[in-house]
């Protein structure tokens, strides 16, 4: 079994189907653990969606892959550096948004531009079917989940050849914070 990321591609909006393609629940987890092995090997990468990967059953390249159906990433700790699987995760964003600057696998050498919140709350299940609920992840760690759920979905990304940061969101630290919270900066939004 070989995967192979799909370059230069917009991903479509994958529907709600854990099966990828076999019923057999043994197979599926083998399919899972092959495309965790395989994200792995992606040095600069710290997430990667299962639909934007083709798996190809045959070694010869030219043979029609076909395409992951189920709602997975691969996803890198920043501090562990290990990879673990995300299924079927469900994301509320927010806090402030801001105008980010991302590189892609899909769009070698361009970049997306995105608007992303500094805080969402996650729930999905792992590879060995626990389930994780309403876990909070903050700055580019809450950045990445953002990214990896948009290729999930099929959210059509800005992507550009060059990108020129927008200013700096500036308040105070005792200045109500620009999210609207009602909280003071400094006991809100602020990293």
């Amino acid at each position: 079994m070989e995967f192979k990321v799909i370059p230069n591609e917009q991903t479509p909006a994958v529907p709600f189907d854990p099966v990828l393609w076999t019923n057999n629940i043994n197979v599926k987890l083998e399919q899972l653990k092959a495309f965790l092995e395989f994200a792995k090997t992606r040095e600069n990468a710290v997430g990667l969606a299962a639909n934007q990967c083709a798996v190809f059953a045959g070694e010869d390249e030219d043979e029609d892959g076909m395409r992951f159906m189920v709602r997975a990433f691969a996803l890198r700790d920043m501090k562990t550096r290990e990879w673990s699987l995300i299924l079927e995760p469900k994301i509320r964003c927010f806090g402030i948004k801001e105008i980010k600057a991302e590189g892609c696998l899909t769009w070698k050498g361009q970049t997306i531009v995105a608007e992303r919140s500094r805080f969402v709350e996650v729930s999905y299940y792992d590879m060995d079917g626990t389930y994780y609920k309403d876990e909070i992840y903050k700055g580019f760690d809450a950045q990445i989940w953002q990214h990896e759920v948009n290729h999930l979905n099929g959210v059509e990304e800005d992507v550009r050849d060059m990108f020129i940061p927008p200013p700096p969101l500036e308040a105070g630290r005792n200045e109500p914070c620009p999210c609207g919270s009602g909280k003071k900066y400094k006991k809100c939004c602020l990293i």
